[in-house]
């Protein structure tokens, strides 16, 4: 499957989301994380015509000065979605979050997953993947040859590479 995702990647413009960035793409696009202690919520949504859209957020904190970042990094994807067109609009997965046990990072990851689930969920958002506490590099495409999402996991501590295929009618029911 690895092959695969890097046939397909081949094909892709990367957009590479960065701390306090939130991102909406079409499908010609892959959506590239680097996690540790930050989170990312990944989107996908469809148009009427059927194209497929994906949003990505890279959440570093979840608050700043009574701001909260989460929803409002979910909202930027939410409605990025919405002004492309997608009526359909459901969450790929939750991502990062990483921490030790007596890291100082702990609160900080901590609250993100908390108030990034509280975001999802002021939009009805179902999780697909809940991948967090562990630093990753996620990298997401829509996979044309497979008609699925295909997301690629790259574990920072063991150095682990895997993919996880979601396909269109698990997303979309």
């Amino acid at each position: 499957m690895l092959d695969l995702f890097n046939k397909e990647s081949l094909k892709k413009k990367n957009c590479y989301v960065i701390q306090h960035q939130a991102m909406v793409r079409d499908s010609s696009y892959m959506m590239s994380v680097d996690l540790g202690s930050c989170a990312a919520a990944v989107l996908a949504g469809r148009d009427d015509k059927g194209n497929i859209w994906l949003g990505a957020n890279h959440l570093f904190r979840s608050r700043v000065q009574n701001s909260d970042m989460a929803l409002e990094q979910v909202a930027a994807l939410f409605n990025g979605l919405k002004e492309q067109g997608a009526a359909d609009i459901r969450c790929l997965g939750l991502f990062g979050a990483a921490y030790g046990e007596q890291s100082g990072a702990k609160d900080i990851a901590q609250g993100n997953v908390r108030l990034m689930l509280e975001a999802l969920n002021f939009y009805n958002l179902e999780i697909e993947l809940f991948q967090t506490g562990y630093s990753q590099s996620i990298s997401v495409l829509k996979s044309d040859e497979r008609n699925s999402f295909l997301i690629k996991h790259h574990d920072f501590d063991d150095r682990s590479k895997r993919i996880i295929e979601l396909h269109m009618i698990q997303v979309f029911h």
